[in-house]
């Protein structure tokens, strides 16, 4: 393994956080629609529980948008209220038929909220909360993942050189000896030296 990190594995490693942080930014700013009142099923009190994520106390962003429409009435008075645990109130409206849709956005901390919506008979009531509960713990959220992309860069490199210190601790192979050589002569011995003597044009003994 190189002691020191190429350009290239650098980089690499550079564009791996950048991409997962912008995934988990992405993800993070993902909504969670809630709705509270509709056409044909309207309740005066509604009661919606906001659980801790991933057990973090921190509020989450919310928006709250509320249409009263009617097919009898040209005026009427409405009017809704979002409190905590029924007793704090976190946000109050009230109007009249003819104003617009009202939009609320802030910020909502994990509990039991209560939504009072008090309307004229004839009026429809359309109400829905969105909610991001990844909002909640995003830096938590990007803090981790980097170290995790860190830790695994360095994993990386620390199992790369345990390998290469495995395979160079490993003893040479002794090289293996030439299937046909003849196992009589010994490697000072010249296999094709003979002896006069044993030739067959020697003279006949007399």
């Amino acid at each position: 393994m190189e002691r020191s990190w190429s350009w290239q594995t650098v980089l690499l490693w550079a564009a791996a956080v950048v991409l997962v942080n912008v995934l988990w930014l992405n993800v993070a700013g993902q909504s969670a629609p809630n709705e509270i009142n509709a056409e044909d099923q309207f309740q005066t009190y509604r009661e919606v529980n906001i659980s801790p994520v991933f057990g973090s106390s921190s509020p989450m962003p919310a928006a709250f948008e509320t249409v009263f429409s009617s097919t009898s009435l040209d005026e009427g008075n409405v009017s809704y209220a979002i409190k905590l645990d029924n007793k704090t109130t976190v946000h109050a409206w009230s109007g009249l038929l003819s104003d617009e849709a009202t939009v609320w956005t802030g910020e909502l901390d994990p509990g039991t909220y209560t939504i009072e919506t008090i309307v004229d008979e004839g009026i429809v009531v359309e109400q829905q909360l969105e909610l991001k509960p990844l909002a909640a713990v995003q830096t938590v959220g990007h803090v981790v993942l980097t170290a995790l992309l860190v830790l695994l860069a360095w994993g990386e490199q620390g199992v790369r050189a345990l390998l290469a210190r495995r395979a160079a601790s490993q003893p040479t192979q002794q090289k293996e000896k030439a299937p046909f050589k003849p196992a009589g002569y010994s490697q000072e011995e010249n296999p094709l030296s003979w002896d006069a003597s044993d030739s067959p044009w020697r003279e006949p003994l007399r």
